[in-house]
């Protein structure tokens, strides 16, 4: 990356169960137009296992104010509207801090999507070094797809993990690292397993580092 990537996160807890079906075909509409909008990288969309009524989106884009630019447009406001008849929305924007690029992860692919508060506001470096180190060393095992790191810009101390695996038995691997330990001296974590929904994220793995 020649730039941190501005990561949008948007959480959507469903206020009627049973109106999933009518969030995702409306959610898959929007992204399609989004996907045609400047500055727009990628996406990830996920359902969290536990909480069916939970998805999370992962949006990338070449800059805060390219999103500020279609947060603004009478076609978002629109899609926006109608979002809010379905689903509560919290918003976490964030920057990147660190993007590592595997294989396919194949299978059922589990996406581990971590949110962590560092118990020091001294101490970000230090969990972001630490950070990195983990990363890498999951990288390495097997089952990794892909993983990205992002700083909060409205949560001090914030920051939110996302790493795709080709199963939940990759994923838990990785969390027995002790590089993992290492993290989590340093910062709480609130971790949520989720399935796969939409997105192109596994495209954006294949962009050349600088594009």
């Amino acid at each position: 990356m020649s730039a941190p990537l501005f990561t949008v996160i948007n959480t959507f807890t469903l206020k009627n169960p049973a109106e999933a079906e009518s969030f995702e075909r409306q959610f898959l509409d929007h992204v399609q137009w989004m996907r045609r909008q400047p500055g727009f990288q990628a996406h990830q969309a996920v359902r969290s296992t536990e909480r069916p009524e939970v998805y999370l989106n992962f949006g990338w884009w070449t800059s805060p104010d390219h999103f500020k630019q279609v947060l603004a447009s009478e076609t978002f406001q629109a899609h926006a509207k109608e979002f809010h008849q379905l689903v509560d929305v919290e918003a976490d924007p964030s920057l990147t801090v660190l993007r590592i690029d595997g294989g396919p992860a194949g299978g059922q692919p589990v996406v581990v999507v971590e949110r962590y508060q560092v118990k020091s506001t001294e101490g970000a470096e230090a969990f972001e070094g630490a950070y990195r180190e983990y990363a890498q060393a999951a990288a390495r095992l097997d089952g990794f797809g892909h993983s990205d790191f992002a700083k909060a810009l409205t949560r001090s101390g914030g920051y939110t993990a996302a790493a795709s695996w080709r199963d939940e038995a990759s994923a838990r691997a990785a969390r027995e690292l002790p590089q993992y330990a290492a993290v989590l001296a340093l910062a709480e974590a609130q971790t949520v397993s989720a399935a796969p929904v939409a997105g192109n994220r596994g495209e954006f793995a294949k962009v050349p580092e600088g594009v």
